[in-house]
């Protein structure tokens, strides 16, 4: 298993047990993803993931269900095909991609979807130095100009300005086009 297969496991695992824990009142909560609900946001990840897991693996995930328990088994499916991918993962609308790529970006979005989570809730968002090290500069790269990641037509919206004087995480999250101050 790579060190990055780890970290990734290590934010996917963090996550993993705040979804789990949302009670019922929670899944209405909006999130900084306009439009979308705490529920909606499982939902995306949940759907998200199978892709790319489906892409992998010979059985498709069951996605009908609780969102929260669905999270939980696509979350183990994820790190199993992933482990089993080898070099290259063949993304469903971005073709062939090197692993160590997929499993960078996967890192940030799954740190920045447990912010959006934490943020709705108004709960804290502690994450260990060592997955905020290494997430901060695969989202400088992933985000930097002339990336196809974000902006227009980009699956992240416009980055944010950086501001030394945020937390580690917010600026994550800002680079990936969210405000870091954004309050349900």
């Amino acid at each position: 298993m790579s060190e990055l297969l780890r970290l990734d496991a290590m934010a996917l695992a963090l996550i993993a047990r705040d979804v789990v824990t949302l009670g019922e009142a929670d899944l209405t909560a909006p999130t900084p993803c306009a439009g979308w609900d705490v529920a909606d946001l499982i939902r995306h990840m949940n759907e998200r993931h199978e892709a790319v897991v489906a892409s992998i693996l010979p059985t498709a995930a069951d996605l009908s269900g609780d969102p929260r328990e669905v999270f939980a088994h696509v979350c183990a499916r994820w790190v199993a095909a992933v482990e089993q991918s080898g070099e290259i993962v063949v993304l469903p609308q971005a073709g062939p991609l090197a692993a160590e790529q997929v499993l960078a970006v996967h890192l940030v979005d799954m740190l920045t979807h447990r912010w959006d989570i934490a943020r709705a809730l108004r709960r804290d968002c502690p994450v260990p130095a060592r997955l905020l090290e290494t997430a901060l500069p695969i989202a400088r790269s992933i985000t930097a100009p002339g990336s196809r990641l974000n902006g227009p037509g980009g699956v992240y919206s416009a980055r944010l300005a950086e501001d030394e004087s945020r937390p580690v995480l917010d600026t994550v999250v800002a680079l990936l086009g969210r405000d870091p101050r954004w309050r349900g």
